[in-house]
């Protein structure tokens, strides 16, 4: 097969080494899903895998990301500049690469720039096998279905509404106490890739400039769940005398929508969310995931979701939900995945026991936080208490956006004959 010669020279593309089969259908009327909406099919040790849809990732020394040219930006407005520009050379070099290898361009949903090089595209047996061989692509996979983490709704408490006297959560004293001083370092953002946010609290300072404030699943970032809303108001609510604070007061909030209302989305989805947030994030910025993955593989393969990932904290710190099954964190993805910079996290109780829902395994899990019964803010303006990996998790990405730096660490919780070191800002 012909090995096609980048034009480009500057933005030459992506790693080195998996392929993945599948014996999906071919759909004949491509429509590439990002919101879960059509069917699946169960496949056991992946989950479940979208029928005839492909993430294909290039291999870096081939057409590189835009992540890997200047990596040093003080202006967002620059690197917002320079990620614009790199979307049109590179998508050009994607689509110069289709046409040669015969696939129709409206197979294709989204091109990844930023992050990793890559898209995802509904192809047939005979396409996907065909990408496989070619000497420039890194990765073809399935495209699998990812879960928002369930969470545990208080039933003894009722939800609370706008204009409420202002409360410090038990987590957010577990972690040290709130920053109220506004010392998100440089005026560093949270990235919250989640359900969205109530774009409208009045406890949320949210970044509401829609290039940076997007959906992935139609429609806006404002959150119709209200998941997102929640991890939001730990991290960032404002000290403004109602309802909450966050660990860092007053910090900005970016919604990255990949979730819709309800139900899960399309692992691809969650990596255009990721390659998004990799498009305008600074030295500084935090990302928070907490979102559900698939079980089974862990981070045995090298996945464009881990790809992109371990791109994302190349500037942004970054941290990860264990996950709610009670099971071992390591054979979950993305809590498995773990670098210098991307932290997993755990979940305990006020009083400062292990939440019996908690996933474990201090390989990969780096801090627990407080995740049972949280208040914080919710859509609407309101406010909720609620339960999970997902609410320890934005206590991390709190610490580590007011430090510039992972969190420290005082005490810890035993489980499983192991100790899991409490996050303090």
């Amino acid at each position: 097969m012909k090995t096609k010669v980048l034009k480009n020279a500057a933005y030459g593309v992506a790693m080195a080494a998996l392929v993945f089969s599948s014996a999906c259908q071919q759909v004949e009327e491509p429509q590439i899903i990002t919101n879960g909406e059509t069917d699946v099919i169960p496949t056991d040790g992946l989950g479940d895998v979208i029928p005839g849809q492909w993430i294909v990732k290039f291999k870096d020394s081939d057409m590189k990301p835009s992540r890997q040219g200047r990596t040093v930006f003080t202006s967002r407005q620059d690197k917002a500049d320079y990620s614009e520009m790199a979307r049109v050379n590179i998508t050009a070099e994607i689509e110069d690469f289709l046409a040669e290898e015969g696939i129709a361009r409206d197979k294709v949903g989204a091109i990844w720039t930023a992050a990793v090089t890559g898209f995802v595209a509904q192809l047939s047996d005979r396409e996907a096998e065909q990408l496989r061989n070619n000497p420039m692509i890194e990765v073809v996979e399935p495209d699998i279905m990812v879960y928002p983490i369930q969470y545990t709704e208080d039933k003894d408490q009722q939800p609370a509404a706008r204009g409420e006297a202002q409360t410090t959560p038990c987590g957010i004293s577990n972690a040290g106490g709130p920053d109220t001083n506004g010392s998100a370092v440089g005026g560093a953002w949270a990235w919250v890739i989640d359900s969205g946010i109530d774009l409208d609290h009045p406890d949320l300072n949210v970044v509401t400039n829609s290039t940076y404030a997007r959906s992935f699943v139609g429609g806006s970032a404002n959150d119709c769940n209200g998941h997102g809303t929640h991890v939001a108001g730990t991290i960032g609510a404002i000290n403004n005398s109602i309802g909450v604070v966050g660990m860092v007061a007053g910090a900005p909030v970016v919604p990255v929508r990949v979730f819709g209302c309800s139900g899960g989305s399309a692992t691809s989805t969650i990596i255009s969310g990721i390659n998004h947030a990799a498009s305008y994030d600074l030295a500084g910025d935090v990302a928070n995931l907490s979102l559900g993955g698939y079980y089974g593989s862990g981070c045995g393969n090298n996945s464009t979701y881990r790809s992109a990932l371990f791109s994302l904290d190349n500037q942004s710190l970054v941290a990860i939900a264990a996950g709610n099954d009670a099971s071992n964190a390591a054979l979950y993805q993305p809590a498995c995945v773990n670098s210098s910079r991307i932290v997993t996290v755990a979940s305990m109780t006020c009083g400062g026991s292990f939440s019996s829902f908690s996933n474990y395994n201090m390989n990969p899990v780096d801090y627990i936080a407080t995740g049972s019964s949280v208040y914080s803010t919710w859509v609407g303006g309101g406010y909720r208490t609620i339960s999970g990996t997902s609410m320890a998790t934005p206590h991390v990405a709190g610490i580590m956006l007011s430090r510039n730096a992972k969190p420290r660490t005082s005490g810890s919780v035993s489980n499983r004959g192991e100790s899991y070191p409490k996050a303090v800002r």
